[in-house]
């Protein structure tokens, strides 16, 4: 691995990733390498031979009010790439995984300005609850549109006094309190 990197000798591998895009489309075998100095391209051909090593100096990639410059990119909204922002122009690495690209932003990050980024692992559990909702929201909807009832039980406040009121989704209940009108 040493030999393709062509490391120095105060170089040091931090991260290292297979099957990642550059340039033409078939192009998605390479590896990528964030070392403490450089992100090394390793370009492989059909087979997995090495063909051509590229070094991107991470001194190279701007950095504007502390935050470094590099961004997900979705060109075509199913791809993900990791856009690396340098003084001398732009590079784009396509990965398999959104999750992949935030990771070595993050590395990245961590190496040039020497701070840990923190995230919370679990952000993704309310962007899948906030998912989930609105897939029921369209299939309520889609039922409502094909004349097929709720069965669904729901609670809400009274928008009048604040008493609970309770029945099936999309329904309309007379508050038994104020006599307001609300539907559930």
């Amino acid at each position: 691995m040493a030999d393709e990197l062509h490391l120095n000798e105060d170089e040091a591998v931090i991260d290292r990733i297979g099957k990642v895009g550059y340039g033409g489309f078939w192009s998605g075998n390479n590896d990528l390498v964030l070392t403490n100095k450089n992100i090394i391209l390793v370009k492989k051909g059909l087979f997995g031979e090495v063909q051509e090593t590229v070094k991107f100096p991470l001194s190279d990639l701007r950095v504007v009010n502390g935050e470094v410059q590099a961004r997900i990119g979705h060109p075509d909204n199913v791809t993900h790439t990791l856009d690396l922002y340098f003084n001398k122009g732009t590079e784009s690495f396509r990965f398999e995984w959104e999750s992949d690209v935030q990771k070595w932003i993050d590395k990245i990050t961590e190496v040039i300005t020497g701070v840990k980024v923190e995230r919370d692992e679990f952000a993704w559990v309310g962007e899948t609850l906030a998912m989930a909702e609105s897939v029921n929201k369209t299939i309520n909807s889609f039922k409502k549109t094909l004349g097929i009832k709720s069965t669904e039980q729901v609670s809400i406040k009274c928008p009048s006094c604040g008493a609970t009121l309770t029945g099936i989704s999309g329904d309309t209940v007379k508050c038994p309190y104020c006599g307001t009108f609300t539907t559930l």
